[in-house]
């Protein structure tokens, strides 16, 4: 028999990670002692019209990157552009987020602390400190 409640879930959102989880917001990671990245994933970003955002260059869909942490295993977290550098990186060699990902789970994970900061224009800045 079909779950129906899942099918929807997993149509309605952005990435894989995000199904049947609730978001945290930045202020739920800022301050924590430390948050252990189990999996990550990458959603679409959108512009203020709600159009995808393509690179003209090369025609592919700008992202950003999703986290899931041990600690709030029934959350994600949407990334900044700081975190979503790392995620890419640890994309290198691996053909899909979710594989990446089980090896990062089987490895235990990675322990990062966020702090909020500003960059040099004034805009908000969400820093990684891996511990």
């Amino acid at each position: 028999m079909a779950n129906f409640k899942k099918i929807a879930q997993d149509t309605t959102v952005l990435c894989p990670l995000m199904s049947g989880k609730d978001k945290l917001e930045t202020k739920d990671v800022i301050g924590a002692k430390s948050l252990t990245i189990i999996a990550f994933d990458f959603a679409p970003k959108f512009d203020d019209s709600g159009a995808q955002i393509v690179d003209e260059d090369t025609g592919v869909v700008d992202t950003y990157g999703v986290l899931v942490f041990k600690e709030k295993p029934n959350h994600y977290y949407n990334c900044g552009t700081v975190m979503t550098k790392v995620c890419r990186a640890w994309m290198d060699g691996y053909e899909t987020a979710e594989a990446a990902s089980a090896d990062l789970a089987a490895e235990g994970g990675v322990k990062v602390k966020f702090t909020e900061g500003k960059t040099k224009r004034g805009n908000n800045l969400v820093s990684c400190e891996f511990i």
